[in-house]
């Protein structure tokens, strides 16, 4: 017997039973319901949701008509942000710090050190310190948070960085993130953003996030500093490039320890960033920020009195226009209160990257503000722009050789008896949730979460676009309106007998709606009347700009961006389920049955739970695990499934458990 060919045979079989099953409703199936046009209509409505929100923060700053009013703003936003990011722990472990290796340079030296950020957490890092007569101990120091560099501080741009920095008489600390350099989290052949967006999205939903974890190792590393004889802990700064341009934002954000800033390759706008290449990995993502306020010019001036210099590059993805267009607020708002000394820009020629340019001017930034050196910064592009032109990185002093940098035997953390990753930790936050989750939340508790309206919401208005007919069924097109003005269509198929008290059936999903062919020929055959909908984020306006992070999730960029907005496309989704559930329960008398495939199980579990009675039954299709289950295993979650802060109180698979009571 020829195997492939009767495998080949059967499954053709199948398919041709299925297409004659279904031909008439699978041709319905396959036509649109809106115009082309409407392909990308969920990601251009969510856009611009977030350049609003963005603009609106500017313009907060910018309505700031006295000094007191702009430390006022300052100081809430910076409350709220700390909040956003799901607040610091009340007590810090001690360091366990060493020093476990010393290598002696020309005019410095390195060490290489470990110490604890979270209990069996270890950082590696590499202590830079002068060992040249012109400079006294104890000497201001500068904080160098790692770019996404797989090989973390071991990155030849960060280390030259930390070499400037130690000749012009500064104790340099650069150490490794989570996932990079030597700190793996496990044995996942994922690192660098895969893997920061891996652990923000699974501590998003305990209401926390990549950025928490990411900033605490950064006040960690300072409190390392504090304890150095040879550094003056009332001198710190902090500098960093790309990721590490991220980090220095975040950290002058809301570490008021430090006295000077510079990231560079990160300060645009959120919008320009979104617009030109997604927004962003895990941690540059806090939920609610725009709606709070905190877009790039609040990171700027969440501390109104640290000085802080922008450094951006003419071609970088994080858009050159949108680094101007925030540097033009903060230096308005700053010169309106006598402080535009404190904020200043340097731009530099090609595409992203820490050049040696900009690597000089935050070294003179940080002495201009840490050692009073008026003198030192000086601001000189035509200079800056010769240093890059003639650098060349094999005449250039970089610290240590390739391997040198290292402060594990085998260069990994894990390799340490009873090292704990950032999943363990993530892991022991879900545990202390476990009391809260006995108690089932009420329905308006889960609606409040996930951020919709369980409620009959007005102002949404539907459409009757096309009608057409079968082979003993009608089928009307019908579309309504969101808020934001995005269109939601859904092919309704009518039965022309309709049986007594029979459930109508709603069917949503993230595949094509010609994969629903066979489910709508069931009920039909059953006398019922049957509906599909494409939600927000899938089917007809689905399509999108960029694939977040290569995810393979259509969807994904539009939930990452609702995220900074402060909402989840779960509970859009959620919304529009009841929307559909209640016209087709005024027309037909009954509450529908809902048939939800893979992600959109959980939308359609929110609105069965939050609103009773107007969804009859849910039957998961293919579900995503449940997100206990995620978190118990350091799975990935999309953040299409994410409601921030929810498994705290519950998990979504309770709500489909509870809503088939």
């Amino acid at each position: 017997m020829d195997v492939k060919k009767t495998i080949a045979f059967v499954s053709a079989a199948a398919a041709a039973s299925l297409f004659a099953e279904t031909s008439a409703v699978g041709r319905e199936l396959s036509r649109r319901t809106l115009p082309k046009s409407a392909e990308m209509s969920t990601s251009r409505a969510v856009f611009a949701e977030t350049a609003a929100a963005d603009k609106a923060c500017d313009e907060a700053w910018l309505k700031c008509s006295t000094e007191d009013e702009f430390r006022a703003l300052a100081e809430r936003i910076r409350k709220d942000f700390v909040k956003a990011l799901g607040g610091f722990p009340s007590s810090r472990c001690p360091l366990n710090a060493k020093t476990v290796a010393t290598v002696k340079r020309d005019g410095f030296r390195i060490e290489t050190v470990l110490f604890e950020s979270w209990p069996g957490v270890h950082v590696a890092a590499n202590l830079f310190i002068p060992d040249d007569p012109r400079y006294k101990a104890p000497y201001p120091a500068v904080l160098l948070p790692c770019g996404h560099s797989d090989n973390g501080k071991g990155a030849d741009a960060y280390r030259r960085g930390c070499v400037l920095a130690a000749k012009a008489g500064f104790a340099c600390l650069i150490y490794d993130p989570y996932d990079q350099g030597e700190r793996g989290q496990g044995k996942r052949k994922v690192a660098n953003v895969h893997a920061h967006n891996r652990a923000g999205a699974l501590a998003a939903l305990l209401g926390g996030g990549m950025a928490r974890f990411r900033i605490w190792d950064g006040m960690r590393a300072i409190d390392y500093l504090e304890t150095r004889p040879e550094v003056d802990a009332s001198r710190i700064g902090v500098m960093g490039n790309s990721g590490g341009g991220t980090m220095s934002s975040l950290l002058m954000a809301v570490e008021p320890r430090l006295k000077a800033a510079c990231p560079s390759c990160y300060i645009s706008t959120y919008t320009a960033s979104a617009e030109n290449g997604a927004p962003g990995d895990a941690e540059q993502n806090t939920f609610g920020q725009l709606a709070i306020g905190a877009n790039h010019v609040s990171l700027v001036f969440m501390q109104p009195d640290l000085p802080v210099r922008l450094h951006c590059c003419h071609s970088d993805f994080f858009p050159f226009k949108g680094s101007v267009a925030t540097f033009a607020a903060v230096k308005k708002v700053a010169e309106r209160f006598g402080m535009g000394e404190r904020y200043g820009m340097t731009d530099v020629d090609g595409p992203h990257g820490w050049k040696e340019s900009l690597r000089v001017s935050s070294v003179e930034w940080m002495r201009r503000w840490l050692c009073g050196d008026k003198d030192a910064f000086k601001h000189d592009l035509e200079g800056y722009r010769a240093l890059d032109r003639k650098f060349n990185p094999k005449k250039s002093d970089m610290g240590v050789c390739k391997g040198g940098e290292l402060a594990c035997p085998k260069g990994k953390v894990l390799e340490i008896a009873g090292e704990r990753t950032i999943y363990d930790l993530v892991r022991d936050e879900y545990a202390a949730t476990a009391e809260a989750r006995k108690t089932p939340p009420e329905p308006e508790t889960v609606a409040a979460i996930a951020g919709f309206s369980a409620g009959a919401a007005g102002g949404r208005v539907w459409r009757e676009i096309s009608r057409s007919r079968g082979d003993g069924f009608g089928v009307t097109r019908l579309a309504f309106k969101e808020k934001n003005g995005l269109e939601i269509p859904v092919v309704l198929f009518v039965p022309d007998s309709m049986a007594a008290n029979a459930a109508p059936l709603l069917i949503v999903g993230n595949g094509r709606k010609t994969e629903y062919g066979k489910s709508v020929s069931a009920a039909l055959a059953e006398g019922r009347p049957a509906a599909v909908a494409d939600l927000a984020g899938t089917g007809e306006t689905g399509g999108f700009k960029h694939r977040f992070y290569n995810a393979p999730e259509n969807e994904e960029e539009v939930a990452v961006l609702l995220y900074a907005l402060g909402r989840s496309l779960v509970g859009m989704q959620a919304e529009e389920i009841l929307e559909i559930a209640r016209e087709m329960k005024s027309r037909f008398g009954a509450a529908p049955q809902v048939e939800a495939h893979r992600r959109t199980c959980v939308a359609a579990a929110h609105a069965a739970f939050a609103a009773p009675g107007s969804v009859a039954s849910v039957k998961p299709v293919d579900p995503p695990p449940s997100w206990g289950e995620s978190v118990a295993k350091g799975d990935r979650v999309p953040f299409s499934i994410v409601v921030n802060g929810a498994l705290r109180r519950y998990d979504w698979k309770d709500l489909l458990q509870d809503a088939r009571r």
